[in-house]
């Protein structure tokens, strides 16, 4: 997965070595903000999946996150933070209506940062993460919306993202959001980005 947009680029990498398992690689690159005055900044996180259920249609299913250093859809937009001490966990839900016209994902989670601030001390947050996609509007696309946040002593401000999903085959799919937080504030903005499936060629176990 590629994406690059007006806040940051990212590349994510993703592994499905084992049946109902998926291994993650994935890199942020943050560009500096003048405004806020912070730097151009590079993070990264690794992170597993374990899919516990799915459905015969392959539309719908739940899932077990486990990561260490950035949790995906956290930012905290008013000073610059190492986040290679985070570790952090979600359980997404995804679930089909009106005959796979709707899909809708809720993903809550949690994450904890061992040396966080001045002190240097633990603190928590709270994630959560909601997603609607919609088809049979436009041909072979979704459209999108998705809101996500986290609460807690590693607050970040409650964000949304629209946008287009364009699904023409199994193997490439790009897409096109916007995004920007509820209180106004600027946040990721445009962006672009495209999901690269790629044949199978290595595979452990059945």
């Amino acid at each position: 997965m590629l994406t690059e947009g007006q806040r940051n680029a990212s590349i994510a990498n993703s592994f499905a070595l084992i049946p109902n398992w998926e291994f993650f690689i994935q890199g942020w690159l943050f560009w500096e903000n003048k405004e806020l005055k912070l730097p151009q900044h590079f993070t990264t996180s690794v992170y597993v999946k374990y899919m516990y259920y799915e459905n015969e249609a392959k539309t719908g299913g739940g899932a077990v996150f486990l990561g260490y250093g950035k949790a995906p859809g956290y930012y905290d937009q008013e000073k610059f933070v190492d986040r290679h001490t985070n570790m952090w966990t979600a359980v997404p839900v995804t679930l089909s209506f009106f005959d796979n016209m709707l899909s809708w994902d809720i993903m809550p989670g949690a994450m904890i940062d061992f040396d966080y601030g001045d002190d240097k001390k633990a603190v928590w947050g709270f994630t959560y993460s909601t997603r609607l996609g919609v088809y049979n509007i436009i041909p072979e696309s979704a459209i999108v919306g998705e809101i996500f946040g986290t609460a807690g002593d590693l607050y970040s401000k409650p964000e949304y993202k629209v946008g287009i999903r364009w699904e023409p085959n199994n193997t490439v799919i790009p897409a096109f959001t916007y995004g920007a937080a509820f209180d106004g504030s600027k946040s990721s903005r445009f962006e672009i980005g495209v999901i690269i499936f790629t044949p199978p060629f290595l595979k452990i176990g059945n």
